[in-house]
């Protein structure tokens, strides 16, 4: 008789793993500036106080180092449950908006759920399942984040114009409840392990499942990456600059795209399927960057993809701005899908495993200053200036630092520590 073929359980995890990401990222970031004009038009906020909201949003990366202990002590499904349903009833009570106080605090419990069904969690839970195709699990998890923009984005702000920011917000926050709730609660499960596999779906000999790791009172010393280590090391410092001056600029294009086409003359719809067009470029770059990084050192990866936003940054400075939005769609869409994934691959890469998700999480909360910092300098500088274009100029700069920074980049060695 012919044996079924049954895919490997780690696909599945990767399946939900990218659905997760879709609606938090989605919803929880892509969507920001689409709520931008609505308002603005409704309370006459600056473009700098409403900024603020998704530098809050930002800030609450701090907490990276504590969310990675939490995943790899108690599982990254018990995390993920519990920042869906805060993220969702959160997000929907914003619909409930009054004031700017208001907004800034459901904002913060929006991150801190966020945060915990984001990358870190999810990514995390994708290396326990992959090792021989960690790159291309990877990329094809984030993917998730890619088509989030793609398909909300627009979603959003069609919802807007047909029932108001209000029931948007509502609608949006209970989808997250609705939809990631059951299906994390289903199907994700935190390691091969759990189903008598290893990774990439290699079966667990007898020996295996009998074997077990060493105790404390073994007289075998084992070296392990962990935070604190990491943090000793010039590599770990080398990535947190590189990835905060990088994503100063990325942050800042994605909360205030769509206010800036709108200011080129597109309506709120079309600004935002621009933006949401390259987030959708971006789905590709993710696979791309995971399939490279599993051939080619890391490293190198990512300067092709800073320069990528270099790029981009230049296109929306350029005189011509209309002109040189098909270019700008696929250059930085190809950016921010390349950046996403970068930033675990070379945890993967320089620390490997041990303690990933909690040294991953720290890297997460230093180069978070950088990802609240851009929206609220950008909305200052337009107020000030009436212009987005010193804020840009600003981060093409800091970008290629980033890029030579990177290049210095080397293997730490964890038997110096």
């Amino acid at each position: 008789m012919a044996r079924t073929f049954r895919p490997f359980y780690g696909w599945w995890i990767v399946a939900v793993s990218a659905v997760t990401l879709l609606l938090a990222g989605g919803i929880g970031f892509y969507s920001f500036g689409v709520f931008f004009t609505p308002l603005v038009n409704e309370f006459g906020w600056s473009r700098a106080q409403i900024s603020l909201g998704m530098s809050i949003m930002g800030l609450t990366g701090i907490t990276g180092p504590l969310l990675g202990t939490w995943v790899d002590k108690y599982g990254a499904k018990r995390v993920m449950l519990l920042g869906a349903l805060f993220m969702g009833l959160s997000f929907a009570c914003l619909g409930f908006t009054f004031s700017l106080y208001y907004f800034y605090a459901l904002y913060f419990v929006v991150a801190a759920g966020q945060m915990a069904i984001l990358n870190i969690p999810v990514l995390t839970l994708v290396s326990n399942w992959f090792e021989k195709r960690k790159g291309l699990a990877m990329g094809i998890a984030v993917a998730g984040l890619g088509l989030g923009g793609l398909i909300m984005l627009p979603l959003s702000a069609y919802l807007i114009s047909l029932l108001g920011w209000q029931w948007t917000y509502h609608i949006l926050g209970i989808t997250i409840c609705f939809v990631l709730t059951p299906l994390i609660a289903v199907v994700i499960k935190n390691s091969p392990r759990d189903i008598g596999m290893l990774p990439d779906g290699e079966k667990q000999t007898t020996q295996q499942k009998h074997q077990r790791t060493p105790g404390p009172n073994s007289n075998i010393p084992i070296q392990r990456w962990t935070l604190p280590k990491a943090l000793q090391t010039s590599t770990f410092w080398i990535l947190v600059l590189a990835f905060m001056m990088v994503f100063v600029g990325t942050a800042s294009v994605i909360a205030h795209a769509v206010p800036f086409f709108v200011g080129q003359g597109f309506s709120n719809q079309l600004a935002s399927t621009i933006l949401g067009s390259a987030v959708g470029v971006s789905i590709l770059a993710r696979i791309i960057t995971g399939y490279l990084s599993d051939r080619i050192p890391v490293k190198y990866v990512a300067i092709l993809f800073f320069m990528f936003q270099v790029a981009g940054l230049l296109l929306l400075i350029s005189p011509g701005t209309q002109v040189n939005i098909p270019a700008f769609v696929v250059v930085f869409g190809l950016a921010m899908g390349g950046l996403f994934v970068l930033e675990p691959l070379t945890i993967r890469e320089y620390f490997g495993l041990d303690s990933f998700g909690t040294i991953y999480g720290g890297l997460w909360a230093f180069q978070t200053l950088g990802w609240a910092a851009g929206p609220y300098i950008t909305g200052y500088i337009f107020d000030t200036t009436g212009s987005y274009n010193l804020a840009f100029i600003a981060f093409i700069f800091a970008t290629l630092l980033a890029t030579v920074l990177i290049m210095f980049v080397r293997h730490p060695r964890l038997s110096a520590i």
